[in-house]
């Protein structure tokens, strides 16, 4: 993965997780009767992250395997 896309999508998701929206400022609505939306939005923001955390990371792995490969 370039290093200009992974810049990209860790910019989005940072300003995504830091610039407060209006749905995050109060607890309303309430998902499947019990879930508060802004919580919901920050749990999708953490799988988000972590699947972005893991491709990068493999990706990267790979690279390293190629280069000691090449050796």
């Amino acid at each position: 993965m370039s290093n200009k896309k992974v810049f990209w999508i860790f910019l989005v998701l940072l300003c995504a997780a830091a610039l407060p929206f209006p749905f995050t400022a109060r607890p309303e609505p309430y998902l499947f009767g019990w879930l508060p939306f802004p919580l919901f939005y920050w749990w999708v923001l953490v799988v988000v992250n972590f699947v972005f955390l893991f491709r990068v990371t493999r990706s990267w792995l790979a690279e390293q395997r190629k280069k000691e490969e090449g050796k």
